[in-house]
């Protein structure tokens, strides 16, 4: 009976498909309805084919011309749909500029499909970055305290929870690929882009949370995608800037980076992103740099030994293949925009994310020449129609999986209620907040002039931050938490220490000084010296140091809070209270950015406990190791 039903559905399609009028969209319509792979790939134009391997951005618009102002794209406008009908994108990548708000967002990812649907019988790929905690692009998303801070919990359930919910509410508005988790192992302290997204320096510890994270996004019919191979974690260049270099051996690489790829690869993750970094002792080959005229290695996005004999032979990933955004100077200053995506199709890649840098329409010329470029190269054989179709049936599996061969028919007014009662709900609220409370990391306590304080009628509270959207968390939090004695909040970024701030500590009993640092290098590491800076250029590092000082000079309370990258606990030794927090977003779009400073407010003030313990060593410059992975204080 199974038999007879399997042929009879299949000689319907093909009457079906012989009955229609000589018309490729109609075929192909009639293909994606019942799922044939290979009929879709039959029917599609080489064009078509190499649209559908693309994913460009429409995060900002300027319509008319290209003079005119830029607008942030939050509904379609005649421009773009005209945009997405004449090219057929396979997906689109969305940043915060266009998702500010829930409901707006669900209408426009409804506007997109039905837009791309006109021309494209196969409905778009559209993704973003919600990895949670300092990288997240929904205006009104659950945020979460992001990767180290749910490390630093030691609860794979954190892990699971956040995911699950990120990727509900992703689905939730129309969006259906998720950018993580972050597989990077962040082995080097002065890595400059990857730092709090990655869950730990210890392979062992991402190896478990990764897939972890993957697994429970896929769950709930949203894409995951692990990011970014072979591993961004020991890179001291950040490749938006430049291109980095890592000179590890294999059997390091091996040891270190490749562990938590290969476990999300078990676990069944469907897409993998590179990464735009060179791995000389994974591909040796060397390739003249456009910008310079001196050799490089082939970075890994461009790299066919990396993406064919390693990820998919080697550690047998089968899935889909896509590229960091391919705007990032690292890559095109050394490649050319137009030849770095030829290089990409040839390595491998079956998504090329964010081709060309297209804010108008005079600038979609760029996309035509990268077009034409791989026609030419498929013309001379340089890439084969065989690779194409390999590739193009990877990326039509994947929407198949999902369910993403049909459009999603339900009422546009249905969509946006269901995503804005669903969005950042009351009890995903409270999950987040107890997870972040629960990652507050206590290092270093004086038990008389440590946390949590004790105020009174006389008490003043003073809180030193680095913008202005942090004091606004701080008055928020303190409102919300019911602080009754006065608190003010002051934003030190970009200044240099003086009589004016000394003046403040002075007026106050109580002071709160924030440490805010990416890279974790100055001569202060690790010792009690203060630079006595006569500009702002070092005001990260010689601001809390003046801080610590004079208040220590007057010997009141004081709670250093390291707001970001944990290794700048390191600059404090003298502080009588250290407490890292993985997060350093304020108020952005009338909420809280990341729940992460209101924790550490309400852990000052104890109205919650540090439970956390550190997911990385935190060194001194000298590399000796100041606090241990796996340290942490409990009150």
């Amino acid at each position: 009976m199974k038999l007879f039903s399997i042929v009879s559905a299949s000689l319907g399609l093909l009457a079906l498909v012989k009955s229609l009028p000589v018309n490729d969209t109609a075929i192909i319509d009639a293909c994606a309805k019942c799922g044939s792979i290979s009929c879709l790939i039959s029917k599609m134009s080489v064009r078509d084919k190499i649209t559908q391997k693309m994913m460009p951005d429409i995060r900002n618009w300027r319509p008319g011309s290209c003079t005119s102002p830029q607008i942030d794209v939050t509904q379609i406008i005649p421009e773009i749909d005209a945009y997405l009908q004449k090219y057929k994108w396979g997906g689109l990548i969305l940043f915060a500029q266009n998702v500010v708000d829930t409901g707006l967002t669900a209408a426009l990812t409804d506007q997109l499909q039905k837009s791309n649907a006109q021309t494209n019988k196969i409905p778009l790929l559209i993704s973003t970055d919600q990895e949670g905690g300092l990288v997240t692009r929904l205006g009104h998303g659950t945020m979460f305290p992001g990767n180290m801070a749910m490390c630093a919990t030691r609860d794979l359930d954190n892990t699971q929870k956040a995911a699950t919910i990120m990727a509900q509410e992703l689905k939730a508005v129309g969006i259906n690929v998720q950018f993580g988790p972050v597989s990077d192992v962040n082995i080097n302290p002065q890595n400059p882009v990857i730092g709090v997204r990655s869950f730990s320096d210890d392979p062992n510890l991402v190896s478990a949370n990764a897939p972890v994270y993957a697994k429970a996004v896929q769950e709930q019919g949203t894409i995951s995608c692990a990011k970014h191979f072979p591993g961004h974690g020991d890179t001291a260049t950040d490749s938006h800037f430049g291109l980095p270099r890592v000179d590890k051996t294999l059997a390091q690489w091996e040891a270190q980076d490749m562990p938590p790829f290969l476990a999300d690869i078990n676990a069944g993750i469907d897409m993998v992103m590179t990464a735009h970094i060179q791995y000389p002792n994974l591909d040796p080959t060397l390739v003249v740099s456009q910008k310079t005229g001196e050799s490089l290695y082939l970075p890994a996005t461009l790299s066919k030994v990396i993406l064919n004999d390693i990820l998919r032979v080697q550690l047998g990933f089968n899935g889909v293949i896509i590229t960091d955004a391919m705007n990032m100077l690292g890559i095109v200053q050394e490649f050319g925009q137009t030849e770095a995506v030829g290089l990409s199709f040839k390595a491998g890649v079956d998504i090329v994310l964010m081709p060309a840098p297209v804010v108008c329409v005079d600038q979609e010329s760029q996309l035509d020449d990268i077009i034409n470029s791989v026609l030419g190269m498929i013309d001379s054989g340089d890439y084969t129609v065989q690779e194409l179709d390999e590739s193009v049936a990877r990326i039509l599996n994947l929407k198949k999986k999902y369910g993403l061969l049909q459009l999603d028919n339900t009422p546009v007014d249905q969509k946006v209620s269901n995503a804005v009662a669903f969005v950042n709900n009351a009890n995903s609220k409270a999950i987040e907040k107890q997870m972040s409370n629960d990652a507050m990391t206590l290092l270093k306590n004086d038990a008389s002039r440590g946390i949590p304080f004790v105020t009174d009628s006389s008490s003043k509270v003073l809180v030193f931050v680095t913008d202005a959207t942090q004091v606004a968390a701080i008055n928020m939090i303190v409102k919300d938490l019911g602080i009754n004695v006065p608190v003010t909040a002051f934003s030190y970024g970009s200044a240099v220490y003086g009589p004016t701030h000394k003046a403040m500590i002075d007026g106050a009993t109580h002071i709160i000084i924030g440490s805010q640092v990416t890279l974790n290098n100055p001569a202060i590491d690790g010792n009690g010296d203060i630079i006595q800076d006569t500009t702002s250029g070092t005001w990260a590092f010689s601001f809390p140091q003046a801080v610590v000082a004079e208040v220590n000079s007057q010997n009141k309370p004081l709670s250093v809070l390291s707001m970001r990258n944990p290794y700048d606990a390191a600059n404090f030794p003298t502080a009588p209270s250290i407490l890292c927090l993985y997060g350093v977003k304020g108020i952005v779009n009338g909420v809280y950015g990341m729940p992460n400073l209101p924790s550490a407010i309400s852990t000052v003030f104890g109205y919650s406990k540090p439970k956390g313990i550190l997911p990385v060593n935190v060194p001194a410059l000298n590399g000796t190791i100041l606090y241990p992975r796996g340290f942490g204080l409990t009150l």
